[in-house]
């Protein structure tokens, strides 16, 4: 009678006919890959968290319009120096009431300005420097609203943070030049200073 071979009992972590000490080196193999996955898979849920939180901390605040920005918005709506209000703004305060009240008496707002070769010059101001590109009525004429707004601001920065001219009165060189500042005003004069005031006023308050 043939001798039978004993049956190997095969359990759940035998591997079979597999060497126990051998399947033990597996075991521990297959444990060290198992956990290195959990880890990395863990690092990458950590990475891709740490970055949502790092971007919604990055996102910049809305910048919240000032009452100034509200006011001077409302009086400008509709008009072609709307446009040019966000460069502005971004000029100091003063500065920004002066350029919207001299606007509004030198060219409505933009709605009569100096033009070349049938284009904007983008100068809603009155403003006369000599350059390459003058316009019509003999006003320097500018290549964008931005650069207009740059030129025009630091010029009435000179005036109302170097020579202390705050007030309409005072900007009347702007006008007619330093020669009419202190002189008895004409009535073209007298009317540009009561103009100019009446809109600077409605702004003065939120400065």
């Amino acid at each position: 009678m043939p001798q039978l071979k004993k049956k190997t009992k095969i359990g759940v972590l035998t591997f079979g006919d597999i060497d126990p000490a051998k399947g033990k080196q597996l075991l521990l193999v297959i444990a060290i890959i198992f956990a290195g996955t959990l880890a990395v898979i863990s690092n990458l849920t950590h990475y891709e968290d740490t970055n949502k939180v790092i971007a919604q901390v990055s996102l910049p605040l809305a910048k919240k319009e000032s009452l100034f920005e509200k006011n001077a918005n409302k009086l400008v709506e509709g008009y072609p120096i709307a446009s040019m209000t966000p460069y502005i703004f971004s000029k100091d305060p003063k500065v920004a009431a002066f350029m919207i009240a001299i606007a509004k008496k030198e060219s409505a707002w933009g709605t009569r300005k100096p033009v070349l070769n049938g284009k904007d010059c983008y100068n809603y101001w009155g403003f006369r420097l000599k350059s390459e590109r003058m316009g019509s009525g003999g006003h320097t004429c500018f290549d964008d609203p931005q650069q207009a707004v740059d030129v025009v601001a630091n010029r009435i920065d000179e005036l109302v943070n170097q020579e202390n001219i705050d007030s309409p009165k005072e900007m009347i060189v702007w006008k007619c030049g330093y020669g009419c500042q202190n002189s008895i005003k004409t009535a073209e004069e007298k009317k540009w200073i009561s103009d100019v005031d009446l809109y600077y006023g409605k702004l003065e308050g939120y400065l």
